[in-house]
């Protein structure tokens, strides 16, 4: 169960990670992060429902004879010992003939690994392993333990008195120590001093280690020399049983889901918060205040020069007789606002746009899906901005000037009419009356300063209201310089809006991508603590006791193990 459950946290999480990255907010270095984490346990090696033996690996560097340790457990020559230089190049299994490993991983070389089966009840449970070189000058080897690893409980790592501080070693066991069960194993005692053993404890001591178990062996073939091996045998062998290999199985399982578990919370961190976000939003109005001013700056003498298209609307009767020009009132003009937005525009919109993911990235905000979004900008700005100059445009010469304006306008033209009217009828009235009461009188008869005081009248009546009528119309180059204006306005208004926009759905994507990681992380919550092996004091010995501490840098060990091939004694 707890194995199906990491198989599916390592699986859901590797899943979100790759989608996440498909819409640009995680690199491949980050999915490669996740699929990094190790999944695989020693269980798998073998048939589901089966009681498995205990995984055991001999590890260390050149010439520390591993090889020979396996051979003397063995009593047999099971593994390849070095003729040539020391140095092996396959892994060797030493299993009982009644254990069946079913699942061998598909990467590993059939070349490369060979099997040797034996009839030894008392390793009937233990499945030993001889790992290569991992100093080795070919880096096949390192490939083939760093493969292996994750299908191991106990790892004897096995050094010599001359090389205990090897380098390579030293950072491989810094690195995954906390994974596994650790003994260690001073090969080639013969050669060795206790002062030896004393500098290796201490060094393990500061990798995590509390207390290690350091046994020493004797290297030779034969007349060996009293040493710890049978105690070495006896404590692997006290560890082969269902109990402490269910542990030890719980415990990996754990530590996967802890690695899996923080690698996953680090790399959500990489995709933005919603206060880089408010601070990407609060940023970008100031990058738009001061793009919008320069804009409306610059485009200013192109609305001014439009405008003046309609100047000869504007244009007085005299002028027009002059040019002899009829009016054509019904006629609209019209103005070219596609050549508003040029080249220079477009670069300060750009440059306004280019600072935003400059300010994304300050944020710690993936810049690809905001590159992704940002051209529905660049190629959308001049068709926004056309269509409000149009519209605006067409709104102010709609209705031009003021209310007021209009009003008097409206009410000389109306007066245009009404007065020439009123002194045409009061003329004729007045014509009609002096007609009757002339023939009563001849003395009645209207003369001609009658006539030519009517004649005033009527013309003062209708060129006044007419002249006035025609002088306040409203202009129609300020209509339009206004409604162009109030258009550049909304188009650069518009901009923002669209950019705001981006933005927020970038928020929102951020969001659910939080939240989808909140989800697998709450739902896997429960296996997050590893299991304290407290009942079996030779177990609680060879696990490190302070993981976090002593890998916070795997890749640069301490000035002590920055010395391979130095010895102390």
């Amino acid at each position: 169960m707890a194995t199906d459950q990491l198989h599916q946290f390592y699986q859901q999480a590797s899943t979100w990670a790759e989608q996440a990255q498909k819409s640009g907010w995680l690199s491949e270095t980050d999915v490669e992060k996740i699929k990094s984490v190790e999944a695989r346990t020693p269980t798998e090696l073998f048939e589901n429902g089966t009681q498995r033996p205990l995984v055991v690996a001999f590890f260390g560097g050149t010439g520390v004879g591993k090889s020979s340790l396996l051979n003397r457990l063995a009593g047999q020559a099971v593994a390849r010992t070095g003729v040539e230089r020391p140095t092996s190049r396959e892994v060797t299994i030493y299993v009982h003939k009644s254990v069946q490993i079913q699942n061998l991983p598909e990467e590993f070389p059939v070349d490369k690994v060979k099997i040797a089966l034996h009839q030894e009840e008392k390793n009937h449970d233990i499945l030993w392993i001889d790992m290569p070189d991992i100093d080795s000058v070919d880096t096949s080897n390192k490939e083939l333990v760093l493969e292996w690893l994750p299908h191991i409980d106990v790892l004897i790592y096995v050094v010599s008195p001359e090389r205990y501080r090897d380098d390579r070693g030293w950072r491989l066991l810094l690195e995954h120590g906390h994974r596994h069960a650790w003994l260690f194993v001073i090969n080639q005692w013969d050669k060795g001093q206790e002062s030896q053993r004393e500098d290796f404890t201490r060094l393990l001591n500061e990798a995590g280690f509390k207390h290690p178990i350091v046994l020493c062996t004797d290297s030779r073939e034969k007349d060996h020399a009293p040493d710890d091996f049978e105690k070495l045998a006896q404590t692997i062998r006290s560890l082969a049983n269902a109990h402490t290999i269910e542990q030890l199985e719980t415990r990996g399982i754990s530590l996967r889901m802890q690695e899996l578990r923080k690698t996953l919370q680090q790399i959500v961190k990489r995709i933005g918060t919603d206060e880089s976000f408010s601070t990407l939003q609060q940023r970008w109005q100031e990058i738009w205040e001061t793009a919008s001013a320069e804009l409306e700056q610059g485009l200013a003498w192109k609305i001014e020069s439009m405008a003046e298209s309609f100047a000869t609307r504007d244009a007085g009767l005299l002028q027009r007789f002059k040019k002899n020009e009829p009016e054509q009132p019904t006629r609209k003009p019209t103005v070219d606002t596609e050549e508003m937005w040029d080249s220079w525009a477009q670069t300060r919109l750009n440059d306004a746009l280019d600072n935003l993911i400059v300010e994304a990235d300050a944020q710690a905000i993936p810049t690809a899906p905001l590159r992704a979004e940002l051209p529905e900008i660049r190629n959308n700005a001049k068709g926004w901005l056309e269509n409000h100059l149009q519209t605006s445009l067409r709104a102010a010469l709609l209705k031009p000037g003021t209310a007021l304006q209009r009003f008097i306008y409206r009410t000389t033209g109306v007066l245009a009419t009404i007065l020439p009217l009123a002194a045409l009828s009061w003329v004729g009235y007045r014509v009609f009356v002096g007609y009757y009461h002339s023939a009563v009188a001849p003395e009645q008869y209207l003369g001609i300063n009658f006539t030519t005081h009517s004649l005033l009248l009527v013309l003062t009546a209708w060129l006044i209201p007419w002249f006035a009528h025609r002088k306040l119309k409203p202009s129609l180059q300020k209509a339009a310089l206004r409604g162009l204006q109030t258009g550049l306005s909304n188009g650069l208004s518009e901009i923002d809006t669209q950019t705001r926009k981006i933005i927020e759905k970038l928020r929102q994507k951020q969001q659910q991508l939080c939240q989808q990681s909140e989800q697998i992380l709450q739902k896997y919550s429960a296996t997050e603590a590893a299991p304290q092996l407290l009942d079996n004091e030779t177990l609680t010995r060879m696990l490190v006791t302070e993981p976090e501490q002593n890998r916070t840098n795997p890749e640069t060990p301490g000035e002590e193990t920055r010395q391979p091939n130095s010895s102390t004694g």
